[in-house]
């Protein structure tokens, strides 16, 4: 492959393609093989299209991906095919047993639950106006870092807390809020919360939980209060030393008030995607003209285990 794919050529040349195709994929692609052939790249009749794709425009998504504070925690999945997960209902606290000779085996009673795992589409759709859009090369460079980040933030969003909403106001069901969901355990803090009281509440759940890959979620609020505790453990989780102690800390905004902190081991929440991850330009999701410009990812997440997440929720004053 010729270097031309590295450059900042490329992406600017694929882009104003792509606007100008106005959904046409064929059309598109036939011309951009055009250009890569002007600039000595060989295209044979059997190329995979992600091999003939700017540099640039995949590098620019996967850092939308890797800088959400979120998202780059858990592990997800490519080209995620719709089916169907079974788990247990809870945790099973018999394990396996031993079996002695002639003696009756014991029968162990398990409730499972099935999740129906099928992608769908979080995006963004972005009217822009006749200026900006002429604007080329800015245009391009805003495209690429700002649209799949709105996508990326709403799916971290639907994993911690829920909330996501359809166009039509529906709710956005793909994805399994670990808050609320029936295989995590809740945890209550009073009213007037204390960092005291919420230190403690971290260390038992952190203790609870069977993994030694613990990410503890905070609120804003749930973080100044561990920072303003002071003591030893708030200041070694504070600075990156959480996983010598139990957990590690992730500061984000997709928790309020409310819910305090969500606590889980990553690798025990499946978040796939249909296809590469986020698309924006990559797979020409613009559409209808060139002044709109969208940026999605077909979706579906869940817990695979039971007890594997806590989450914090606070109580109503009085309560």
């Amino acid at each position: 492959m010729s270097d031309f794919l590295d450059t900042n050529t490329a992406v600017q040349k694929y882009a104003e393609l792509a606007l100008q195709a106005k959904g046409d994929k064929s059309r598109m692609m036939n011309q951009w093989k055009d250009v890569l052939s002007d600039h000595g790249v060989t295209i044979t009749e059997d190329i995979n299209e992600d091999d003939i794709l700017p540099k640039r425009i995949i590098g620019a998504i996967q850092d939308a991906i890797r800088s959400n504070s979120v998202f780059s925690q858990f592990h997800p999945v490519y080209n995620i095919q719709p089916g169907e997960l079974v788990m247990e209902k809870a945790e099973n606290t018999d394990g396996a047993w031993g079996h002695k000779t002639n003696a009756e085996k014991k029968l162990q009673q398990t409730t499972l639950v099935s999740r129906n795992i099928f992608p769908k589409a979080i995006y963004k759709l972005q009217r822009l106006d006749h200026m900006t859009y002429l604007k080329g090369g800015a245009l391009v460079q805003w495209v690429l870092g700002e649209l799949p980040r709105y996508v990326v933030n709403r799916v971290s969003q639907a994993i911690l807390v829920g909330g996501v909403v359809n166009e039509d106001g529906t709710k956005f069901d793909a994805i399994y809020p670990i808050v609320g969901d029936e295989l995590a355990k809740e945890t209550q803090l009073k009213a007037n919360w204390t960092g005291e009281d919420l230190k403690t509440a971290l260390l038992t759940d952190v203790a609870s939980i069977d993994s030694d890959n613990v990410t503890v979620f905070l609120s804003p609020k749930a973080w100044a209060a561990l920072a303003l505790a002071g003591d030893a453990w708030s200041v070694g989780m504070l600075t990156g030393n959480g996983l010598n102690l139990g957990g590690k800390l992730v500061k984000t905004f997709f928790l309020d008030d409310s819910h305090p902190y969500v606590m889980l081991d990553t690798n025990s929440y499946l978040v796939g995607f249909a296809g590469s991850g986020v698309e924006t330009l990559s797979d020409f999701a613009i559409t209808t003209n060139s002044e709109y410009i969208e940026s999605r990812a077909y979706t579906a997440g869940s817990l695979m285990r039971a007890g594997i997440a806590r989450y914090a929720t606070v109580a109503q004053a009085g309560k």
